[in-house]
């Protein structure tokens, strides 16, 4: 705080000559292990030169959700770092969201699945939350529909194997009562 003292190199010395605050000024932000990861692949730009495909879509989805949606894996404070934010959402919109809208298959087979079912419903909730205008938008809404339909599909499915089942036990047990 004194304009004439000076620290003597130490950081007790420096408390006292710059005051309490002075030591929390010179820390850094505190980065998650995940925030560095995430930095780290963007500064790299692995995701610029590597072709994406079902995997690569997979790790992301998981990375977005670690980072942006758990909160046990946020800072202290609760809430990702903006920077962490701004990549991933960039990221997700420019190139994640357009590729699985492009590789979309009406399927009720997984494995032509791009994104799994449980990877859509977290991504739906946080673009409903968070990002109104991409879970608005043509391309997510594209997405939503095709997932819905398969969860109508898998619904009636199941209503029907049970309308099955429940017709087998009638058959067997009228059998055995005759």
């Amino acid at each position: 705080m004194s304009e004439t003292r000076r620290p003597l190199g130490c950081l007790g010395s420096y408390a006292n000559v710059n005051g309490e605050d002075a030591l929390r000024r010179r820390a850094g932000f505190d980065w998650t292990p995940l925030d560095r990861h995430t930095r780290r692949v963007y500064e790299r730009q692995e995701e610029a030169w590597r072709p994406l495909n079902k995997y690569r879509v997979a790790a992301f989805v998981r990375m977005f959700v670690l980072c942006l949606v758990e909160t046990e894996n946020g800072h202290r404070r609760g809430f990702p770092h903006p920077e962490i934010t701004k990549v991933l959402h960039k990221s997700l919109i420019t190139r994640i969201i357009p590729f699985i809208c492009r590789r979309l298959a009406y399927t009720m087979d997984e494995t032509f699945w791009i994104i799994s079912l449980s990877d859509f419903k977290e991504l739906n909730n946080y673009l409903a939350a968070n990002l109104p205008r991409v879970h608005a938008g043509e391309r997510w809404q594209e997405i939503a529909y095709i997932f819905k339909e398969v969860e109508k599909q898998r619904e009636e499915e199941k209503k029907w194997l049970e309308e099955m089942e429940r017709e087998a036990v009638k058959t067997v047990s009228r059998c055995l009562d005759q």
